[in-house]
């Protein structure tokens, strides 16, 4: 498959997601210059698996004005040096990762990235490429890494990690900051990541402080770090590769220079969970008070059982805060089936019941839901409310086998009125051996497990919208959203006759589910 330049997508189309098939797409860099969405990503070599073939990363850029209509630039943005070889005088031989694009000065284009050379032990610098406009027609690499001064105090960070600068300008300073996420030089090694700042009048020349401008003291390295404010709040966010709170999460500040501290409304900062990765935002287009995000789901490998770097981009999602400061997330785009009929998409209403009452007292059923045989790799949309409840939980099967097996959405009402934890679990949780000796079921215990998401205090007063493209699912409830890609259940009995998508089910007690409705989407093409 090839995509030509002109060509548009819809953000529906699989060349949103991923450049092509044999290319994951990775982190992203977004820009808003004037009212136009330019998203660049990272993108992986081709037919590459595992580090370091795969991580020696490009750059590739989306556009849009209106978030639904996309075009892909044919040719990369900003590729290593010498692709693939490691060469000691060339900073990014072995991958050109993440960092931001930025207005200088003058209204030029300029992008801070991380080059990474395996020649040189795994050293990370933050190189400079120029365009000679405003819109980046065209992208040219200056020689050598950032200017830092003198009189600088490296000595508080380690020498290796130095990686993803976000570059923007602080309106109260009237000066540039530049977060970068490092390691502190010293302290228990587990928990040194930290976000240093380095400041500059002209993004020429940088000062480094001597003191991170984020030291949580609770994990090995943040990747992804960016800094805004909307309502007078700032918010720092960033990605962790590990627990606790894997995935991209955000704390809150009165002041740009912190203390940053995580939300009071039961997330900690989680806006989903480890499978939405590496999500950075750009102002709304006409609205400064809300944010547009764009994270990655990561490619899992069949052959040897890993998760991989690198996957297909999520939907973007806009993100504004309440009144007590807390984000809240949705989807960017209208996915409501009135909302669809609008855009250039061909989508398809299914036939399925309105509403559905389960009721199953001191025990658990499960009810296939009739008119959902499509194929698994149909993208396609399913919204529901919560209409009535009084059970111990409820939920959704996605891709039951004939014993009714699958990954869960499970709902389980709190015992404050009105409120519920929602969990994204895998099909078959793992067993200490002595059981697994008894039944003979040996199943693989993942990273992911026994619950990929986990979200508490939520409240569903609007419907929720599970999003499906090919094997990712992408769930919108209560202000968060949780992601997830299925993967084939060690412990699966096969598909069932009928071959629903979905089923519900609900444990000990009754509830009613209502405004149901799906639809698929089948939007333009190109192969």
């Amino acid at each position: 498959m090839s995509l030509a330049d002109e060509q548009r997508l819809s953000v529906f189309s699989d060349f949103y997601r991923r450049p092509n098939i044999t290319q994951a797409a990775a982190d992203a860099i977004p820009l808003l210059v004037d009212n136009e969405y330019q998203i660049f990503h990272l993108t992986t070599p081709p037919n590459t698996v595992h580090h370091p073939q795969r991580l020696r990363s490009s750059w590739n850029r989306l556009k849009s004005e209106d978030l639904v209509h996309w075009t892909r630039d044919q040719n990369p943005v900003i590729t290593p040096t010498l692709f693939g070889v490691n060469d000691i005088s060339d900073q990014d031989a072995d991958g050109a990762w993440t960092g931001s694009a930025v207005l200088d000065p003058h209204g030029i284009l300029r992008i801070f990235y991380t080059g990474y050379n395996l020649g040189q032990g795994g050293k990370q610098v933050i190189l400079i490429a120029t365009s000679p406009d405003r819109h980046g027609s065209k992208f040219t690499k200056t020689k050598g890494e950032i200017r830092i001064t003198s009189d600088s105090d490296r000595s508080a960070f380690e020498d290796i990690d130095f990686r993803d600068p976000y570059v923007f300008f602080n309106e109260e300073d009237q000066v540039y900051w530049m977060l970068v996420a490092t390691r502190l030089a010293y302290g228990p090694s587990p928990t040194r990541g930290c976000i240093a700042l380095l400041t500059s009048l002209d993004l020429d020349v940088w000062h480094l402080s001597s003191r991170p401008l984020y030291a949580p003291h609770d994990m090995i390295c943040p990747e992804c770090p960016e800094l805004f404010s909307i309502k007078g709040k700032w918010y720092l966010v960033y990605s962790r590769f590990h627990a606790p709170d894997a995935g991209t999460v955000y704390r809150i500040s009165d002041s740009p220079s912190g203390p940053f501290r995580a939300p009071k409304d039961g997330s900690h900062g989680r806006l989903d969970g480890r499978r939405w990765y590496a999500a950075k935002s750009c102002v709304k287009s006409g609205d400064p008070d809300r944010r547009i995000f764009f994270g990655w789901i990561a490619d899992w490998n069949a052959d040897d059982g890993k998760w991989l770097w690198g996957g297909d981009l999520a939907l973007p999602r806009e993100v504004c805060a309440d009144e007590d400061g807390t984000l809240r997330i949705k989807p960017a785009v209208d996915l409501n089936q009135d909302a669809l009929s609008q855009l250039n998409v061909n989508a398809r209403s299914l036939e399925i019941m309105e509403s559905l009452t389960l009721e199953a007292v001191g025990y658990t059923t499960v009810q296939r839901l009739a008119g959902t045989s499509i194929s698994a790799h149909c993208t396609h949309i399913l919204q529901f409310t919560v209409a009535n409840h009084g059970c111990t939980s409820f939920g959704f099967i996605f891709r039951p086998d004939k014993d009714q097996v699958g990954f869960k959405l499970r709902f389980t009402p709190s015992p404050a009125l009105g409120f519920f934890t929602a969990t994204i679990e895998t099909p078959n949780p793992p067993l200490d051996d002595f059981w697994a000796d008894q039944y003979k079921l040996y199943l693989q215990r993942e990273v992911d497990g026994p619950e990929i998401v986990r979200h508490n205090h939520l409240r569903l007063q609007e419907p929720v919208t599970i999003y499906a493209a090919d094997d990712t699912v992408q769930v919108f409830l209560g202000g968060r959203s949780m992601t997830f890609r299925i993967t084939p259940s060690t412990g699966s009995q096969g598909p069932a006759t009928g071959k629903e998508l979905y089923a519900v089910f609900v444990e000990d007690g009754r509830v009613e589910l209502g405004s149901m409705q799906m639809t698929t989407l089948e939007p333009p093409g190109m192969e």
